[in-house]
């Protein structure tokens, strides 16, 4: 009979410690990051707030449109977008051009500013180009150029605060602007008549 009047509290002490043992796993794989500025708007507003999880981005095209926590400079971590993944040839200026192709960027907000335009860049097996969804307000590579795999901190995955807005961080697929006098959906083929 003196048990089950300590059940209770041995089953509150046992989950919390179950808690505790949890939460301190999920610490080695997640961490918090609170959104300050507004270089990725309208993805993330200032006062957001993000777990993001520990590791490196997957190889090739599923890095694209990742939102990932790099190192940037003196030592500050911030939220920005893959661009551009290793072997990728890119065109920076008021559009990212990779391979000579315009990519179609429905998350980016404002206009790059005409002084962060550059040049042509090969990408090396082991460099990402990260840039803010709003271009005119962020620090990224375009100033410090490539980012190398150690230099990602991780992947944004969950945006828990403010509670109107939290949901999983979705990754936008690379798509690429139709050529010239196309419209989107238009491959350019005519179909084969039989």
């Amino acid at each position: 009979m003196r048990t089950a009047r300590w059940r209770p509290l041995l089953a509150a002490l046992g989950g919390l410690a179950a808690g505790s043992a949890l939460l301190g796993l999920s610490r080695r794989w997640l961490f918090p990051v609170a959104v300050a500025g507004e270089s990725m708007t309208p993805a993330f507003e200032d006062g957001d707030y993000v777990l993001v999880r520990r590791g490196h981005p997957p190889r090739g095209d599923a890095a694209t449109g990742l939102v990932v926590c790099v190192r940037g400079p003196e030592d500050r971590l911030l939220l920005k977008r893959i661009v551009g993944i290793p072997g990728d040839s890119l065109r920076i200026g008021d559009r990212v051009f990779v391979g000579g192709h315009p990519l179609l960027e429905p998350y980016v907000r404002g206009e790059a500013p005409a002084e962060s335009f550059r040049g042509v860049r090969l990408l090396h097996d082991d460099e990402y180009v990260v840039l803010g969804d709003h271009r005119a307000a962020s620090t990224d590579s375009r100033d410090f150029g490539p980012v190398r795999p150690e230099q990602i901190e991780g992947i944004a995955w969950l945006r828990y605060w403010p509670p109107e807005r939290a949901g999983l961080v979705r990754r936008e697929a690379r798509r690429f602007a139709p050529p010239e006098g196309e419209t989107a959906g238009e491959s350019g083929d005519s179909p084969m008549e039989g």
